[in-house]
Order: structure tokens, then sequence, then C-alpha cells
């Protein structure tokens, strides 16, 4: 070892206040200080060898690999680098913060921290913590309470508490109510009974939570006189100790998270209240998450409300209440394009209510409204296949787009339409075809190209509508 590293230098580094590592590569030997031999469980010798540390296990905290107390110098070794490593020994795990150095002469040293004495405790809240986590990142309105309830399972039992819980300030802020609840195996539930508690009722506590957003009671027996209201309930409800934290949306406070023993009183300890803060943050966010998600629903809803009332109004006849000019057109665009790619056929049906101008003078444009809309109302509810569209063409005149549909059964259709306005027996006597209002209807049935063009097919059709109006009303005519 002379050779290699001066015992004055290693007289220096065994006295520094840590545990202290050296490995010699050409002797392959290792010492150790004082804290070392302790931590390590080693006998008090000048100096050792990769056997005497094989009743130990290393592993690394992030990786989780086991390793040899000589792969901390082989595989980790980085000048002025440090690792977090957990050392098992018998019935104890220790978590340590291992730093390493280079030093003269074919000689590495590490200095170790023991940053955490109960591994497999805080281990477990890790787990734990990230399962809250995970359960709440996308929380919904119909899973909420269930993952409420696993979160305060999970800080009362790592807290030691018998009973943990969460409270809600009503809408005014006057009142609070138990909201959730999970009692440990023996313990008397209170949520039923802790509905609608006036805040003055409880005026030592809310104070407490006004300022500092904590209440933290060790021994509910030595609260001060001030607290009386509170110690009674407490006694009541037989809580011996009560840690409670405020969950807070932008600033403000609306309810709080809580333990509270039972069976005997705890001495809360920074790490408990640190772990009742990270629950109550998590659940404070994941409501926030939660009314952003449904204000947003809420107004994309709004939104698709309102744009199916602007594209209704936009598309719809303001008398009538069916397909408008504008729709019609777009509707007859689309429908010649979709079957000429089908190689399927297509009708338009034109109609025009006979001498309808007539009827206007005679009867007065009030009644002339009401009639277009009996009309249009007849033809709307004759259209019954998706994609089948009733418009009001203009004036008095309507037009049905058929899609899929060839000559004879366009045929039959009009057919149709003449009896269902016949059953509406509008009394016309200024008609010189019928003493009832009546339509005369042109079709153009045909198999659409891609060169064919929604004004072609008005056309057509409106020449046979010209057609049937010309051989006397009250007619059927094929273009």
């Amino acid at each position: 070892m002379s050779n290699n590293l001066s015992e004055e230098a290693w007289q220096n580094l065994e006295l520094l206040p840590f545990c202290v590592l050296l490995y010699n590569a050409n002797e392959d030997i290792f010492k150790v200080n004082s804290q070392a031999q302790d931590l390590f469980d080693l006998k008090d010798q000048s100096h050792f060898y990769k056997t005497d540390f094989s009743h130990i296990t290393l592993t690394n905290h992030h990786s989780k690999k086991n390793l040899l107390i000589e792969e901390l110098f082989f595989d980790y070794f980085t000048a002025n680098n440090q690792c977090q490593f957990i050392l098992s020994k018998q019935s104890s795990k220790l978590l340590l913060n291992v730093k390493f150095a280079n030093l003269p002469n074919s000689n590495s040293i590490i200095i170790i921290d023991i940053l955490n004495n109960n591994v497999d405790e805080q281990y477990d809240f890790d787990n734990i913590i990230s399962n809250i986590s995970t359960d709440l990142i996308d929380i919904q309105n119909d899973d909420v309470d269930k993952h409420i309830n696993y979160a305060l399972k999970a800080v009362g039992t790592v807290c030691n508490a018998d009973r943990s819980y969460l409270f809600k300030f009503s809408e005014d802020g006057k009142t609070i109510n138990n909201t959730h609840e999970w009692v440990n195996d023996g313990i008397k539930a209170f949520k039923d009974d802790l509905q609608n508690l006036l805040k003055s009722d409880l005026p030592y506590f809310f104070s407490s939570m006004a300022r500092t957003h904590l209440f933290r009671v060790n021994d509910v027996t030595l609260l001060p006189i001030q607290a009386m209201s509170e110690k009674t309930i407490f006694q009541r409800q037989e809580i011996k100790s009560v840690l409670c934290i405020g969950l807070r949306y932008d600033k403000e406070l609306v309810g709080f998270i809580g333990c509270d023993c039972v069976i005997q009183k705890r001495d809360w300890t920074d790490l408990d209240l640190i772990r009742l803060r990270l629950v109550g943050e998590m659940l404070a966010n994941a409501f926030k998450n939660l009314n952003y998600k449904q204000e947003l629903q809420q107004t994309q809803q709004q939104l698709i409300n309102a744009n199916q009332k602007l594209n209704k109004q936009v598309n719809t006849d303001g008398l009538t209440n069916i397909a408008n000019r504008r729709c019609f057109d777009q509707t007859l665009k689309c429908e010649i394009k979709r079957c000429a790619r089908n190689k399927e056929p297509i009708s338009l049906i034109m109609c025009d209510i006979d001498f309808f101008k007539r009827y206007n003078d005679n009867y007065g444009h009030q009644l002339g409204d009401e009639v277009l809309k009996r009309v249009a109302k007849a033809l709307h509810n004759i259209c019954k296949r998706e994609g089948d569209l009733a418009a009001r063409f203009g004036g008095e005149e309507f037009a049905i787009v058929l899609p899929a549909v060839d000559t004879e059964h366009c045929q039959r259709f009009a057919v149709l339409i003449q009896e269902k306005i016949a059953e509406l027996a509008i009394e016309h006597n200024f008609s010189t075809v019928s003493k009832y209002l009546t339509l005369s209807i042109g079709f153009y049935s045909f198999i659409p190209n891609h060169k064919t063009k929604p004004k072609e097919v008005i056309t057509n059709a409106d020449i046979a509508l010209y057609n049937a109006k010309e051989t006397g009303r009250n007619k059927i005519a094929s273009f």
C-alpha cells in the first residue's frame, strides 16, 4: 500500500465524516474507514478482499441492476460523478449516494452518504404516488369517486392514519361537505354525519386554514381554549390526532384533505405533511383539469349547437322550413358527382303549384303562405331516404333531388306527390283544373358523368315542368 498511496494520506482520508471506501487495482484490495466498516458490517482489519463483501447486495437505484462491490469502480466509476444505490443487508435496505474520485497510482476512492434508512417504505410510497398520478391524469366524471377513494386509502395507509377524507366547500363558501372518506378496519365512518357543516361552527380550524392552509394537531386534548368547538367535535369522533391540508384552485381555498388517528395519538412527521400535501396537490390539479375539461366540453357543445343552428338558418327556407335554394344547389352538385362515381342514376323533380297567383289574389297572402308551408311539409315527408331532398326552389316552385332513382321509379314518386297533395284537400275555387290545389310536375332522370353540370340538369327538369303546364296542368311530364 505504501508504494501506491502513503499511509499518511490514507490516515487523512479515513478521518472524513463519511463512509470512505478505497480500492487499489494493482493489489486488488480495499481499505475502509470506521463508518464504512459499520455500513458494510466488516471486521476491524487493515484491508479487505472482494470476498469480504459477499454478504451484501448493491442495486442501482435507477436501472435496478444488481452489482458487486468492485463493479462500483469498474462500471460506474466516473471522475467527479455520483450515483445512487440500494444496499441490502439481511433485514434492512439503505439508499446510498455514492461519489467517485480518482487518486494517483491506480487508486480509486468512493465516498458514501446514507440518504434514507427506510427504503422499503419510500419505495412503497413512490409506487403509490406513481399510481395516484397515473389514475388522476385523465380523470373522468364517471370514475372520479374510485380514484379519489384510492388516493385517500393510499395516503391514509402510508401516514399510519385510521381515517382519511376529502372535504369541499359549497358554492357560496359557507358550508363544507365530507365528499369522500376512507376508514381503516374496525374504525367508524362519519362521512354521512359531516354534511352541510357551517364554517362558523369551526372558527379556529378555518382561521388556521385561511392563514397557513394547514391544520396540524398531534394531541387533540392540548388544543387551546379558542378551539373548544373543534375539540368537542374531534372528541365526539374519538379523534386523538389530526392533520389537514388545504386544497386550492387558482389560489382560492376550496376544500381540504386530511387524516386522523383514533386508536392512538400520532406525532405527525414532516414526511407525513409532505405526503399529504403531495396527494392534495394531485387531487386539486385533477379537479382543476376536470373543471377545465367540463368547461371545454360545454363550450364545444355550445359551439356545435351554434354551428348547427347557423347551418340550419343558412340552408333552410325561412317560410316553409325546408331546404332553401342554396342547400338545393349544394346537394344537387354533390349527388351528381357521387352518382357519377358509382355509375348510378339520379332524378330531379321540379313542381309548381297550379294557379298560385290566383290563389294569393283571392284568398290573400296569409293563406297563400300557409299553403306553401303545407305543400312543403308534404313534399318533405315523402322524402324518407337519406340523400333525398325536398327544397323550395323559389316562389311557388319546389324541387326534389332523388339519388339512385331511375325514370320508372321517379314516375311513381311523382304520382305519389300528386296523391299526397290531393289528400291535403286544399280548396282552390279559382283553379280551372280542379276545385282543390294541384301541382304540375316535370322530372329528368339520367346517369351522370364527370362532365354533367347541375345547370343543365335543372334546365332539363324545368323544360319537363313547362311541358306539364302547357299540356293542361296537374300533369306529370318527363324530359
